[in-house]
Parts: C-alpha cells; sequence; structure tokens
C-alpha cells in the first residue's frame, strides 16, 4: 500500500507544511471566511498541500464542528500526501458496515478504506460513524495512530520510557485507558499544552486543522530519516541520517548477493528500514540441493549467460551422467535431471564458460528412503464376504509417490480382521475369514522396518463400491489439434477423458470394471454415422494416467454425443463430439525440381497447396480426396513432411519432356514441365556420414565398418546419390570404391563398395604403429582395369585413440520388454524381444565409442540373470514379478564402467501385455523386409491400377507391400498369401497371429462401385480414369490411404 524509500522518509507534502507554518504566504487557496480566524495559518499550510479543501461557495466554515466523516478525509489525505495509496478495491469491498460501496461520497469510500487499511481508523463495532461528531479524545487517538503509521513514531510508548508526568487535570473524563493515553501523548509531543483537555467536547474544523498542522510540524522537523546507505558487506551497512550523521550498522542476517532486501536496524535506540542491494559482480554457485530423486538444482548468485554454461557432474569424485539441464526464467537456478535416481555421496557440479575459473557446489545426498506411509481413505470398500479394501501412498524424502517400489517391504497388521497385505497398485487387501461386514471397524498399522516409518488408522468397512457417477471431459489431442474428416488417425490420436467415480467419490481405474460383459457403465454414441469410439483404455495426458475412450474411426463429417450411464445409479455424464468438415484445396503451386533432372531417376516437383483460408494442407490423406487435387503426369509423394508431385522413373527419358499438371478441387492449375538431361553416374566422393566415428580404440579387433549409407557421393551434376540409387549406379558405371591409406598407418582397410551384396568398408585397429592418426582416402576404381579415377578421392584422417582420453560414459534407455509366463512358474522373453544394453563412451570432442560388455564393462542385477553379456533375453527375466492386475514391472540394472569404477543405474520395464498392431505402414512393391532392416524406402500413397478385375486385398498386396508395428517396436510383413500358421492378411507376432486385413475404399472421382465394403472382401468395380482411395486396417489401425487411379475398366 505504502510506496516510500524507508519509513523515516518525510514526503514533499509535509516539507510545504513546515515551510507554510514557519512562515505564511499567500496561499493557492482562498478561504473568505478565515481572515480574522486563529486558525488561518494552519488552515492555509494544510490547503497547500492539499490535505483539506473548502466547501463550494468559498468558505471553509472553520467553526464548525468536525464530524468523523471530515477527520476521515483529512487524515486519509495526509495519508495520500506521504505516499500511501488507494485500495484499489474501495469500491467492491466494504471497509464499515455503515459505508456501504453504494454510498454516493466515493471520496468518503476512498479514504475510508485507506485510513482503515492503515490501522488509523478502527471504527466501534466496525461502524465509521462518519455523520456524528468527531470528539477531541477520539481525534487524540486517531491522531497518535496516524503519527505511528506515518513518522513510525510510538508516542505513548516514549512518554511512558521517558517517565513524562502529565499536567492535564480531567485525565479521568476520557471513555477508555487508551483516550487517556492518547491525551498525554499529544501532551508529551507538545501537540496540546492546557491543563483541561476537555477529552468530550468536540471541536471545530479549524481546531483540527491546528492539531494536524501542528503535527505535521513539529514531527517533521524533529523526525530523523535514512539519507543514504553504503552496503560494505554482507552482514555491515554504513548508514548517513538526515543529519548527516554516519553510523555502521551490523545485521543479523547476512544479505542475499544480488537481491534487492529490505532491512530493520536501529540507531540511537530507534528503528529505520532501508531497501539494499549487496552486490557482487563474481558468479557464485550459492546452493546445489537434491529436489526430487533424480533432479538437483543449482542456484547462483546472479543470472548466468546458460548458453556458454558447461557443467561437469561428479559423484564421490567420478564423473556421473545427467540426462538435461534447464533454466528458470531468471537464468540464475539450473535444473539438473540425472539419468538414475540419486543415492548416498556427495555431489560436485562445476560449471566452466562462465568465468575464468570454474565455480562449484556440492551437496551430500542420502539414498532415496520410505519418508512417510498415509492411509488413504475413513473407509473401507466390501470387495466379497470375507475381504475389503482401502487405498494407501508411500513416499520418499522428496514427497515422491514410491508405493509400487516399497509395498513388498511392508508389514502390515489389522485389529479387528485376520490379515492386511498392501498390493503394488496402492491397496490394502483386508481380509477375515469369519466375514467383514459393514461397519465393522478395523484398525490398520503399516511399518516400514528399515527406516521405522509407520502409521495408524482405524477404517470402517462399507458396502462394496458400484460405479455412481462419471464425468466426460473435452476431446483431447496432444497438439491441440481440430478433430475433421481428413484426420489421420494412425498419427493423431484423440480421446475422451472420463472419471468414474464410486458412492464414496473415488475414482475408479479399474477397466475390467468398464469394458466387457460385466461393465458397470454403459456407453452410447447417438450417431455412429460421424465417428466411433473404442473401449475404456489408460493415456497420459499433461503428466497423468487417465481413463479415456478413443476416437476410433472417422466417418464423415457432423455431430455425436457421447454418453456414460452408470449402471448402478442411472447417473449419467455426456459430452459433444463434433468432426469438423474437411479442408478443401483451392490454390496450387508447382516449384521447380531441386535437383537436376536426368533420365531413369524420380522427378520431384515442390507442391504446395492451400485452402480457401490461405492454410497450408499437408495431409496426404485431403488431398487424395474429392475436395483435394488432381495430378495429370504425376502422382502425389510425400517425403520429410514434404508434399511432391512425382513422375517415376520409369517415364523419364533423356531430351523427353516431362510435363505435370495439377488441378485444385476449385479448378485452380499449376504446371510444369522439364527436359531431363543424361543419366547420373558416381563422380566424386565429398565425405562421409557425421554419425561415422573416426576414432578407433587401441584394442585388438576394434574397427569402424562404412558402408553406402554413410559415405557422400556426388554425380556429374553435383547431387548426392542416395545410397539405394548409388549401389545401382556404381555397377551401370563400372566402378567400385575402394579405400587407401599409408602402410605405416595404425590400422588397416580392407573391403569395398560394390552394390547390395558387396557393401562394407573396414577400418581395423592394426598394433604396433608408431603413429596414431592417418588419412584413409576413398577413391572410385574402375572395375574393367582396377584403375582409380584420382580426380574423384576424398581423406579423411582417422585416429586411434586410447581408453584414457573418454571424457565421460552414457548408457542408452532400455525400451519396454515383452515377457510370457507367470510369478510361479518365472517369465521368458520371445524370441525378437530381447534388448542390448548399449554403452557408449564419449570423447573429448564428442565423438562416440560403443562399448563391450565384460572386457569395457561390467552388468549386474539383483532381479535379472544373466545380463553380465550384455543384453536382455530369454530366460533373464525369469525372476522378474509382477504385482496382482499389473501389466508392467520393473527391475534394475547396474552398469559399471572397468576403467573409472562410475556405476550408472538403468531402470528396465518388462511387459505381459500381448503384442498388438500399433503402426501400419504401406511400403513399395517387394521392400518389405529391406523397411524392417532399417533401410530407407519410400511409403506408397499413389499408385495406378491397370487390370481388368475388380479391385480387391490380392489387387492391393500387387501394388505394395504392408508392414505391422507392435507396441515394442517389432515389425513384420502382412501376408499377401496363406501360409503357415497365418492366412492371407495377416502377420504374426511372437508366433501369435494378428487379425485379418479389412480393405475400406472410399470414391474420389468417377463412377467406382463398391462392395463389401470394411472387410476382408472388400472390393471396387469401375472404369478406366475412377480415381478412389484404398485404406488397410488391421487390428483396429489403419495406414494412410494409397489413392488409386485406374488405367482401364476393371
Amino acid at each position: 500500500m505504502k510506496q516510500k524509500y524507508s519509513k523515516w522518509v518525510v514526503g514533499a507534502a509535509s516539507a510545504a507544511l513546515v515551510a507554510s507554518a514557519i512562515v505564511p504566504v499567500a496561499s493557492a487557496a482562498s478561504f473568505s471566511d478565515i481572515e480574522d480566524n486563529d486558525h488561518k495559518d494552519a488552515i492555509l499550510a494544510l490547503a497547500d498541500a492539499k490535505i483539506v479543501g473548502g466547501y463550494p461557495d468559498g468558505t471553509f466554515k472553520p467553526n464548525a464542528v468536525v464530524t468523523r466523516g471530515n477527520v476521515t478525509k483529512f487524515l486519509g489525505k495526509w495519508l495520500v500526501s506521504e505516499n500511501y495509496e488507494i485500495p484499489t478495491d474501495f469500491a467492491t469491498e466494504a471497509r464499515f458496515t455503515d459505508l456501504p460501496t453504494t454510498a454516493p461520497d466515493k471520496e468518503l469510500l476512498q479514504y475510508a478504506a485507506l485510513v482503515k487499511d492503515a490501522g488509523v481508523f478502527k471504527g466501534s463495532n466496525n461502524k465509521l460513524m462518519h455523520t456524528n461528531n468527531m470528539s477531541r479524545e477520539q481525534m487524540a487517538v486517531v491522531l497518535v495512530r496516524a503519527i505511528k503509521t506515518v513518522y513510525n513514531v510510538d508516542l505513548v510508548a516514549d512518554y511512558k520510557e521517558s517517565d513524562f508526568k502529565s499536567t492535564i487535570t480531567d485525565l479521568d473524563n476520557a471513555t477508555a485507558e487508551e483516550n487517556r493515553e492518547a491525551i498525554i501523548a499529544l501532551e508529551y509531543a507538545g501537540l496540546t499544552n492546557v491543563t483541561a483537555f476537555n477529552p468530550k467536547n468536540s471541536l471545530t474544523r479549524g481546531q483540527f486543522a491546528s492539531f494536524l498542522n501542528r503535527t505535521i510540524t513539529n514531527l517533521a522537523e524533529e523526525t530523523l530519516s535514512v539519507k543514504a546507505v553504503k552496503v560494505v558487506d554482507a552482514t555491515t551497512l554504513e548508514v548517513t541520517l538526515s543529519d548527516d550523521s554516519k553510523h555502521t550498522v551490523t545485521l543479523e542476517t547476512a544479505l542475499i548477493e544480488n537481491e534487492e532486501t529490505k532491512v530493520d536496524f536501529v540507531i540511537d535506540g530507534k528503528s529505520y528500514s532501508a531497501v539494499v542491494t549487496y552486490e557482487v559482480t563474481e558468479l557464485k554457485v550459492k546452493s546445489v540441493d537434491a529436489v526430487n530423486a533424480k533432479t538437483l538444482s543449482v542456484t547462483f548468485n546472479k543470472a548466468v549467460e546458460t548458453e556458454k554454461a558447461k557443467f561437469e557432474l561428479k559423484k564421490d569424485g567420478f564423473k556421473s551422467n545427467f540426462s538435461t539441464i534447464t533454466w528458470n526464467e531468471d537464468k540464475t537456478v539450473a535444473t539438473i535431471e540425472l539419468t538414475s535416481k540419486i543415492t548416498k555421496g556427495e555431489f560436485t557440479v562445476s560449471v566452466t564458460g562462465l568465468s575464468d575459473q570454474a565455480v562449484t557446489g556440492s551437496v551430500k545426498t542420502e539414498d532415496e528412503k520410505v519418508a512417510g506411509i498415509e492411509i488413504l481413505g475413513e473407509v473401507a470398500p466390501s470387495t466379497g464376504t470375507t475381504s475389503a479394501t482401502v487405498g494407501y501412498q508411500v513416499t520418499n524424502q522428496y514427497g515422491e509417490d514410491i508405493t509400487k517400489l516399497n509395498s513388498s517391504s511392508l508389514t502390515l497388521s489389522a485389529a479387528g480382521a485376520d490379515s492386511a497385505v498392501a498390493n503394488a497398485d496402492g491397496s490394502i487387501t483386508i481380509t477375515k475369514a469369519a466375514g467383514l461386514k459393514e461397519g465393522d471397524k478395523v484398525v490398520l498399522t503399516v511399518i516400514h522396518g528399515s527406516t521405522a516409518t509407520t502409521t495408524t488408522k482405524t477404517v470402517t468397512v462399507s458396502a462394496k463400491t458400484v460405479v455412481s457417477e462419471a464425468t466426460i471431459g473435452t476431446l483431447y489431442n496432444k497438439d491441440g489439434k481440430t478433430l475433421t474428416e481428413d484426420t489421420n488417425l494412425a498419427k493423431d490420436k484423440f480421446y475422451l477423458p472420463v472419471t468414474v467415480k464410486d458412492q464414496y467419490g473415488k475414482e475408479i481405474t479399474d477397466l475390467n470394471r468398464l469394458n466387457g460383459a460385466n461393465a458397470e457403465v454403459l456407453v452410447t454414441n447417438t450417431n455412429q454415422a460421424v465417428t466411433t469410439f473404442g473401449t475404456f483404455e489408460k493415456q497420459t495426458i499433461d503428466g497423468k494416467e487417465v481413463i479415456v475412450l478413443p476416437v476410433a474411426s472417422i466417418v464423415a463429417s457432423g455431430d455425436t454425443n457421447v454418453i456414460v450411464i452408470a449402471k448402478a445409479t442411472g447417473k449419467n455424464a455426456q459430452a459433444a463430439v463434433k468432426v469438423a468438415e474437411g479442408v478443401r484445396a483451392d490454390s496450387v503451386t508447382l516449384g521447380a525440381p531441386t535437383k537436376v533432372v536426368t533420365a531413369g531417376a524420380d522427378i520431384l516437383f515442390p507442391l504446395s497447396v492451400l485452402d480457401k483460408q490461405g492454410n497450408a494442407i499437408k495431409e496426404t490423406v485431403a488431398l487424395n480426396g474429392s475436395k483435394g487435387i488432381t495430378i495429370t503426369g504425376g502422382t502425389l509423394f510425400e517425403k520429410d513432411g514434404e508434399l511432391f508431385a512425382k513422375v517415376a522413373a520409369g517415364s523419364v527419358v533423356e531430351n523427353t519432356p516431362v510435363t505435370v499438371v495439377v488441378t485444385s478441387s476449385t479448378g485452380k492449375v499449376a504446371t510444369q514441365t522439364v527436359i531431363p538431361k543424361a543419366a547420373t553416374t558416381p563422380k566424386v566422393i565429398t565425405g562421409l556420414d557425421s554419425k561415422i566415428s573416426t576414432s578407433i580404440r587401441e584394442l585388438a579387433d576394434a574397427k569402424v565398418d562404412i558402408t553406402a549409407k554413410d559415405i557422400v557421393v556426388e554425380d556429374q551434376f553435383g547431387q548426392v546419390i542416395s545410397a539405394d540409387e548409388l549401389l545401382a549406379k556404381l555397377g551401370t558405371a563400372g566402378y567400385t570404391i575402394q579405400p587407401f591409406t599409408d602402410a605405416d598407418a595404425p590400422f588397416t582397410v580392407t573391403g569395398e563398395i560394390k552394390d547390395a551384396v558387396t557393401n562394407k568398408i573396414t577400418v581395423t585397429y592394426k598394433a604396433g604403429a608408431t603413429k596414431t592418426a592417418a588419412n584413409v582416402t576413398f577413391k572410385l576404381v574402375k572395375t574393367a582395369d582396377n584403375t582409380a579415377v584420382e580426380a574423384s578421392s576424398y581423406s579423411k584422417q582417422f585416429s586411434v585413440v586410447k581408453d584414457s582420453s573418454f571424457a565421460s560414459y552414457k548408457v542408452e534407455d532400455i525400451k519396454p520388454i515383452y515377457v510370457t509366463g507367470d510369478n510361479t512358474a518365472g517369465y521368458a522373453i520371445p524370441a525378437g524381444y530381447g534388448k542390448d544394453i548399449v554403452v557408449k563412451a564419449v570423447t573429448g570432442n564428442g565423438g562416440e565409442v560403443t562399448l563391450k560388455a565384460g572386457s569395457d564393462y561390467t552388468v549386474k542385477s539383483t532381479v535379472l540373470s544373466n545380463v553380465a553379456d550384455g543384453d536382455i533375453t530369454t530366460a533373464d527375466a525369469a525372476n522378474v514379478d509382477f504385482d496382482k492386475d499389473a501389466k508392467t514391472a520393473t527391475a534394475k540394472v547396474t552398469i559399471t564402467i572397468n576403467a573409472t569404477g562410475e556405476e550408472i543405474v538403468k531402470d528396465v520395464t518388462f511387459s505381459n501385455v500381448a503384442p498388438a498392431v500399433e503402426k501400419v505402414a504401406v511400403v513399395e512393391n517387394n521392400k518389405a523386409a529391406a523397411y524392417i532392416a532399417g533401410e530407407t524406402v519410400n511409403f506408397v500413397t499413389t499408385n495406378s491400377y491397370n487390370v481388368a478385375t475388380d479391385f480387391n486385398l490380392d489387387a492391393f498386396f500387387q501394388l505394395a507391400d504392408v508392414v505391422v508395428t507392435d507396441q515394442y517396436g517389432v515389425m513384420a510383413t502382412v501376408a499377401e498369401a496363406d501360409a503357415a500358421g497365418v492366412v492371407k492378411g495377416q502377420a504374426k507376432f511372437n508366433d501369435v497371429a494378428t487379425a485379418t486385413t479389412t480393405l475400406t475404399l472410399s470414391k474420389v472421382s468417377g463412377d467406382v462401385v463398391f462392395s463389401a465394403n470394411g472387410t476382408t472382401a472388400a472390393s471396387a468395380k469401375g472404369k478406366a480414369n475412377d480415381v478412389f482411395n484404398a485404406r488397410v486396417n488391421i487390428g483396429g489401425q489403419s495406414a494412410t490411404p494409397v489413392k488409386v487411379t485406374a488405367k482401364v475398366d476393371f
């Protein structure tokens, strides 16, 4: 409320009053009725300071009795002159019950709020009584309070401390002790010198003006203020007061560096305050703190140039890995996310790049431990005649939930029942063989033995829970997109968040209670002609796992309502879902190819399509539809998120013009014509892929392999040739790529890049060499006579590095692993579902070297077996333990670097959820195996049909291959004919067949007719130039549609 440099600074209005009181001058305020009044000078001084005002007729009425409302305004204006601010809520928040915010006198409302908030006026029973006359004793009280507020001078305390003896004879006539003390305080300060004060008498406006003027004049002259403050060090100030006297002040609490701080101090028995900043130019680490189980925060004493800061983290002297560093908005706090949980020891943070010397800080940490246990409910709902359940939570020292990790280490007792068991899902199961009935009391005690953490609570057995109510949130997409008829649900998922609660208000998260024949809710979709929804599932939204209804398919634009009904109570929740109309292509721009057009190579014309609002359309689904575009002379093609009109290599002939025409649904046209040059041929080698490590360990058999995808070769036009094209062109042109190096190089070079079969050059460490580095030169070599084309060569230095040059180590995250089995028989990892533990050393210049298990590092685990070989496969997960009904379980592996002793702990997640199709891809025909092997292939989004028979699933398989990927990243090819264990349209994960492929067809143009649409038997019949979309669906997942153009009647 008050904006002042110090509580002792006297404002400009007070200074003006002092001058006015000493030498009265002509005032801007002129009142017609004060010329002969004893209070004239005081009235004029206050009027000059705009503390008092007169009446519209030009009078002041000095002899009129002053009311409590008058005094409220006078004192309020004085406070404003001393830089106090009118409360912003004066018009909405009444301070006194008899002065509502609707009162017509807005000026009184403002100043009443100010004097109340400042503690000057308290009111009587919270009433201002502004129309009542102000008595002299009341005036004394509010004046003494105002003096304490403005000048921080406690006159009552001062006179008592000085043993002042009052000479006023009628103090006993004052109503209360506070009033008597206030009168004596005015006498002590020289503000009144009468023998009889007459406490209950009223006073005039002129008399009050003299009292207020004397108050300001006397105290303003006497009060010292802080003139200047110099910070000497963190606990010492040099203070100069308004009389120019200097004082050294020692602070009890050290100042925070580079932060504006208000300090209070005492000089000669008087209190002062000031706002100071202890400026320290040298950058320091103020503190390092562990804020949660995997995070450290580093606080600096001032803002940091974050882009220059380089962090090194050590634990007990050994380097420790971290994954990310984030900064607060002020750039004073860095948050370090570790790659594993914090354990006992001392972490030291060293930051370079910000000053001549590294700045450091450290923190001592403890192992994660159980710090709290809480039983979450008062009631334990029955789950059967002999059992009930209640929730609980275990937290660590950072307040994080660690229930799942510690459920097995808890000891429970249940007075009033036979037993209690803590489950990893956060529930306690209470059992009593004789039966548990509603109203039974059970005293639960939960103990964590190693930390002696315990809690006890009495719970009451209640009726069995049932779904009582549900609420539905708004349709959610992680990118905030709108659901339209063009949305590709394979890429953009949409969910309706649903919260389901039982009769006790507890959320129900068990999907088995929501899905299937025994579901406790009924889900109704009022318009399945717009969209359909899948069954309830769990998804993470904004960092929290929630239950959702996923959008399963989009049929058309329009509106539908989803209703979720609790069967037990009939209560329902509704949510409206809108599928917006798809975009319509309007303007089209066709650019010239960015590469030289050559015979026998695909031509890609850059394509830009805008809707009527000028927004770019990127989705091929929309462009292939009836509201999209048609391409004459080419097909729609997507690459790296960009659109192109593609002319296939087979149609590109040297010196023969190629024309492509693109027409939008609104009739706008774009055209490009090019004339192809001669076919490309490899001409010069220009580099290696940046991912290729040129560092070879000083270790027997250490090597680096280089294939066509790792080497950069340009053609005669200066264009980079793709890996697949290079392997083909080398044979056509009669070349091979061979490596050469010096005889005394510390490595050997072997192999060549020639075709798809012969496609590897190897650089292998050679012991005994004196050199540590040498160039490897790659050259095009003619196969006819084995002569090198010297002008084609490219040299790159390779070096042999010692392990001592490694700066740090890292372990790549291990993706979830699928297991089969149970807790009794043990678990196994099926073939193809195991994972390697990949450990890398990082050199000082950022190069990475993959290390070998055993010789470079060891792997151990208290749960997993046989992980010393550096992978997690087959029976390694035999001893993994899943909690009841749990879908996942975790185990830890500890990787110890042999050279340094550094330990890196990684969590491994296992899942017992059977593989299911998560993604469907349509790739070039006969390229499925290459795609699964990780090679780059083209996705098929357009194609031509040139067969005079019905288009069906068999026809689709003749145009392209279909590859499915499960949730574990395992890929499989969809069978195009019946085979062992599968029928046409199925793939196999872990030797279990997927659902059969279905085919969904939709017309783009023409008279094409569909039958059995959306099934395995779907087919299309039409005429030449008919265009339709064909989309394969497997296991609830859909691929991007392929736009098919008929070339003949079919």
